[in-house]
């Protein structure tokens, strides 16, 4: 065990020894790497907090029904009963057209438009928050109340959801798409990096097998080289999306304001940076595997 363990001591020192004589071509390939993790880094950090946003105005959203301008005294009164048994139904509030109509003229700054009318336009309206939010169950609330007599219009409100959550999907599949063509091009960056650093090794190489070098101690430096790399190149990406995000919510944070919202883009927690340093290590280790296979021990053997 003490042997394995000086072993790979030693083989980690080699590679930190090499990384600083040539530290700036280090920071360079790293750099390439982290820019090429950052970009599948950031759409995924974008689209967690859309799918946030979409969930939690989802679980808002209702559905508001319009009484005819002409019906009865009494058919508010039925329609709160109907209400009231109706499972499907989590709550619900009435708004008069009267208060409506208050509402409105506080809310609007030109009461000069809304004084010169002859009559209230507004109708009476129920505001209803369903208890099931499936498109199926809105569906069928929908219907069932359009049934009622005396109503006029029933609206769904929160059919840009929909579409917010079709572009969301969309956006996952391009990023499962371009993380998939990212990842082969950061293999081929690794890859042709550790075989341009066997070749510039070829004689130390050379001379250790014929010392009676194994094949796994020959492979051990490179295979940290490209551990390092990948892991070097995630805290790069995980830099670069903090900055990126970082500059996006100060933009974002003056447009919420002015929809009096504090929507912002989550920066990536420990756990999500974690998971991609880990990748970008595993990454860099298979890179180096392969490309010490290919283009060293069929040289040796």
């Amino acid at each position: 065990m003490k042997s394995w363990l000086t072993q790979h001591s030693q083989a980690l020192k080699l590679v930190l020894s090499r990384f600083k004589a040539n530290l700036l071509n280090t920071l360079f390939i790293c750099l390439a790497i982290g820019v090429t993790l950052a970009l599948p880094s950031i759409m995924y950090t974008v689209l967690s907090s859309l799918s946030g946003l979409a969930n939690n105005v989802k679980s808002e959203s209702q559905i508001s029904v319009f009484l005819s301008a002409d019906q009865a005294v009494d058919t508010a009164t039925a329609i709160k009963a109907a209400l009231e048994k109706n499972a499907e139904v989590k709550s619900f509030k009435f708004v008069a057209k009267e208060d409506a109509l208050k509402q409105l003229e506080t809310a609007t700054a030109n009461n000069n438009v809304l004084s010169s009318l002859e009559q209230n336009p507004l109708p009476d309206a129920f505001f209803i928050t369903p208890k099931n939010l499936d498109a199926a169950s809105i569906e069928s609330l929908k219907n069932d109340l359009a049934k009622l007599e005396g109503i006029e219009e029933v609206v769904v409100d929160g059919a840009w959801i929909k579409r917010l959550n079709y572009l969301i999907l969309i956006g996952q599949k391009a990023m499962v798409i371009i993380t998939s063509l990212l990842g082969f091009a950061l293999v081929a960056v690794i890859g042709n990096t550790i075989r341009m650093q066997i070749l510039t090794q070829q004689a130390e190489i050379e001379v250790s097998q014929l010392i009676g070098a194994t094949k796994s101690f020959i492979r051990r430096p490179f295979l940290y080289l490209g551990a390092l790399y990948g892991l070097i190149g995630g805290l790069f990406a995980l830099f670069i999306t903090y900055a990126v995000i970082s500059v996006f919510n100060q933009s974002l944070n003056t447009l919420s304001r002015e929809y009096q919202t504090d929507f912002s883009i989550n920066l990536p927690d420990i756990t999500s940076g974690s998971v991609v340093c880990l990748l970008s290590l595993v990454v860099g280790l298979v890179s180096a595997y392969f490309a010490v296979s290919k283009s060293l021990f069929k040289n040796i053997n």
